[in-house]
């Protein structure tokens, strides 16, 4: 039993087709599935990016943490802090404040 010419023509264009199909398939599933590779590699700047943000944020605790310490522990370091911050002054004390000129009013002496 032979098969004709023509009908082998056609399996072998089915075939192609049929991995031609697959094919779009399978590249469809790799750059916009659920797991692409686009989205790995996003997902992996993600990550970078937040690690890097964690290391600032424990740096900054840590600061924070020493911080607290003193003034926790140092007299000296909360009377630094009543002082700038909070305008306190001893009794026998004066304290002059400068406040920033404008700009304007000097160079020209208008408003």
């Amino acid at each position: 039993m032979k098969s004709k010419p023509g009908n082998l023509e056609r399996i072998k264009h089915v075939r192609i087709i049929y991995l031609i199909i697959i094919g779009i398939i399978v590249m469809f599933m790799l750059f916009f599935g659920r797991n692409s590779f686009l989205k790995v590699f996003l997902n992996h700047r993600e990550v970078a990016r937040l690690q890097s943000k964690v290391e600032q944020l424990q740096s900054e605790n840590e600061q924070l943490r020493k911080e607290n310490h003193e003034l926790k522990t140092n007299p000296d370091e909360i009377e630094k802090i009543a002082r700038e911050k909070l305008g306190y002054q001893k009794g026998d004390e004066k304290v002059f404040r400068f406040l920033p000129s404008d700009e304007q009013t000097t160079t020209d002496g208008k408003n």
